[in-house]
């Protein structure tokens, strides 16, 4: 073989060495590429997630904030409106038990209420109605000889001139109020009961 061959030879075996050296740092640097690129990929994605997740959370407070506002703005709206109807309904509930009182009907009716829950919680001892001016005498004559038979005393029964409508009946130091002002005490707890019977009407 020639020096001519030979150098050929060599040329030809460096280009090859040469060619194989540059595609595999070319393929490596792919490679490396493609990894960067996944990862890069997958940061972006993490990003992108924890970005949807922020802002999915501050639509919902955004949201759960105007629901608040509004929720608060229809309870003051409903605290004024119950508060003017409480206004108007107080001074009608007033007048509707003087009404009571003054009705026959009523009248045996309220006292009966008050006679059956006396004797169920006071002491069976002698008992001072106090009443309301007004109360016929025939019916309180059918009270005290009721009260006599189931107590085997006679009950004192007085007019008193503070008790608008109703009775007071006392007995060994317990007290059951059962005149006007006395039902009209819990002023909370019977505007609570007029909101609820209102709200029961109110539904269709």
């Amino acid at each position: 073989m020639s020096l001519d061959e030979r150098e050929h030879g060599l040329v030809r075996l460096v280009a090859e060495q040469r060619d194989e050296a540059c595609r595999r740092l070319i393929s490596e640097a792919e490679e490396s590429a493609r990894a960067l690129l996944r990862q890069t990929h997958r940061k972006e994605r993490a990003h992108l997630h924890r970005r949807i997740l922020q802002e999915r959370a501050r639509i919902r407070a955004r949201i759960q904030a105007v629901e608040a506002e509004r929720v608060t703005r229809e309870r003051r709206q409903q605290a004024r409106s119950s508060a003017g109807i409480l206004e108007q309904a107080w001074p009608l509930l007033q007048i509707g038990l003087q009404r009571r009182w003054q009705d026959a009907e009523g009248r045996r009716r309220w006292v009966g209420q008050c006679v059956r829950q006396a004797l169920g919680s006071l002491p069976a001892g002698p008992w001072t109605m106090r009443h309301a001016a007004g109360w016929p005498a025939s019916e309180q004559q059918a009270v005290r000889e009721e009260l006599t038979r189931a107590l085997g005393v006679e009950p004192q029964l007085r007019s008193d001139s503070i008790i608008e409508a109703g009775l007071v009946i006392d007995s060994g130091g317990a007290c059951l109020d059962g005149s006007l002002r006395g039902l009209l005490a819990d002023r909370h707890r019977l505007e609570a009961r007029l909101l609820a019977l209102l709200a029961g009407e109110s539904r269709p």
